[in-house]
């Protein structure tokens, strides 16, 4: 059957028309389950009946000779959905009889959960729990769907926008794969990365780039960003044990200082703990998530503890609950 006949089989419907070879070839995530989708020249039937489950779940389909339709199921009630269902499910939310929760919001009033489910994701994944980091990379995904969606009510851009933006920032900024640059490794593909989007964001200085990392950044993952973009000027500490009697150096200025200059002392010792951190490699943010976790941990076992003896922790002594959380600590290293 060729494409006319095709064409003739969906009543005057839009489709995505595709080859045998063409549809068992694509990706998963390629395809819209809002319109009809033909596949012709089709050879094996097993084959691409196991694409059409994988890909549109139990949607209606119909067979006429070497072509398979198949048709777009009711939206709220499919086994496996796309992209464009899930663009076009928000999109039913933000309408006029929609959910008055979805309908009352605005790019301000999501700015937190965006920021929550960003910390969720980056958990799961810490956690190694596949299962969780499935969920939560879906929360991150509606975060910024949901972003787009609500600032195209208000005119200003759309999904479309989005997704076109960013196609063109990574062809563009990967020269190495779609220019003529060619890179090595991991470090000469974010060389020519970097350039990039210096030449992209018109950044001509080191004062253009420093002023481009957002005073809304943690202030751990701010100062590692600003402290490597500075790396690149050449002032930087010579070794890392260098850096290492800095941050000695500013402990001992922080316990010599007066109440007046306490704070400032204070920051100062941390920024030079990021830049011994950043020397190592070590993400000083994860560092120190990984490090309140485990205490968190040790201590409830000092809490559990201190209830096999009949008591709460806070009737504990110092030196009981030290006992206790070394316990716990022995008992992570076994």
């Amino acid at each position: 059957m060729d494409l006319r006949q095709a064409a003739s089989c969906l009543d005057g419907g839009s489709a995505a028309i595709f080859s045998e070879k063409d549809f068992l070839s694509r990706a998963r995530n390629n395809f819209d389950g809002g319109v009809n989708n033909v596949v012709y020249g089709v050879t094996d039937w097993e084959a691409v009946q196991r694409k059409i489950v994988d890909v549109f779940g139990d949607a209606e389909t119909e067979r006429q000779d070497d072509l398979v339709v198949v048709r777009p199921g009711d939206l709220f009630y499919k086994t496996r959905y796309t992209f464009c269902d899930l663009v076009e499910i928000i999109y039913r939310l933000r309408d006029p009889d929609g959910c008055p929760w979805d309908r009352a919001q605005t790019n301000e009033s999501i700015r937190q959960n965006i920021v929550e489910e960003a910390y969720e994701l980056v958990e799961a994944i810490d956690l190694g729990d596949v299962e969780k980091m499935r969920e939560e990379s879906g929360d991150v995904l509606l975060q910024g769907l949901f972003t787009a969606i609500i600032a195209d009510s208000d005119g200003k851009f759309s999904v479309g926008d989005v997704v076109t933006e960013l196609c063109k920032k990574l062809v563009g900024r990967h020269t190495h794969i779609f220019g003529p640059d060619k890179a090595t490794d991991a470090e000469s593909a974010l060389y020519f990365w970097e350039k990039a989007k210096a030449k992209e964001k018109h950044q001509s200085s080191v004062k253009d780039i420093i002023e481009s990392v957002p005073t809304t950044f943690g202030a751990l993952m701010r100062a590692n960003k600003v402290a490597k973009i500075i790396k690149k000027t050449g002032f930087d500490f010579p070794t890392m044990e260098e850096a290492v009697e800095k941050l000695y150096e500013e402990v001992e200025e922080f316990v010599q200082a007066d109440e007046v200059h306490k704070e400032s002392e204070a920051g100062d010792i941390l920024f030079s703990a990021v830049n011994v951190l950043r020397m190592a490699k070590i993400d000083p943010e994860i560092a120190l998530n990984g490090t309140t976790n485990r205490f968190i941990r040790r201590f409830y076992h000092v809490i559990e503890r201190a209830k096999e003896s009949g008591r709460a922790v806070e009737d504990l002594t110092l030196e009981e609950m030290e006992a206790f959380y070394q316990e716990a600590k022995q008992f992570e290293k076994k």
